[in-house]
């Protein structure tokens, strides 16, 4: 299909995405455990990591507590943790030069950066809050997204010259 190089940026956002995932469930568990643990990323009260994490919001994006009440917290993962899930097969997935898998890592970019724009709406408008680990988190899938442009723009022209010869 299209030389593994073009997806080196895609494969370093994926990454950078990952350690920020990391860092963010790290966080999240240290504040369940520990009710004074202050994060790096806790500068004030309205910017604070912490608070917005150990919001509803903070587990599987608000959508399992606001579906189900009572949901035990086993079945209600840190959205750290569905990042972690979700940059690694991404990074996996960017291996694999098959087209259905280039239509999955497009979708999955796309519903990335809406599920961003939804959480920066919690985020600003609901919460009140500034989370530097969320706007990082928004801000690589806006790249991703970018990267996945520009490999689609790519990969669609490969395309056009294989059908012109």
């Amino acid at each position: 299909m299209v030389a593994a190089i073009i997806y080196l940026k895609l494969r370093i956002c994926c990454f950078v995405g990952l350690c920020v995932s990391i860092y963010a469930t790290y966080v999240e568990v240290k504040a369940e455990n520990n009710n004074n643990y202050k994060a790096l990323c806790d500068l004030s009260p309205k910017v604070s990591c912490t608070a917005v994490f150990n919001t509803p919001y903070g587990k599987s994006f608000g959508l399992l507590s606001y579906l189900f009440k009572d949901i035990p917290n086993r079945w209600n993962p840190p959205n750290g943790l569905l990042g972690i899930i979700y940059y690694l097969g991404f990074i996996y997935s960017t291996f694999f030069q098959h087209h259905s898998v280039f239509i999955l890592q497009i979708f999955l970019c796309v519903c990335s950066n809406l599920l961003s724009i939804y959480l920066a709406y919690l985020l600003y408008y609901v919460l009140k809050n500034f989370c530097v680990i969320c706007i990082s988190i928004y801000v690589i899938n806006f790249l991703c997204l970018c990267e996945m442009i520009k490999i689609y723009k790519k990969v669609r022209l490969v395309e056009l010259n294989k059908k012109i010869k």
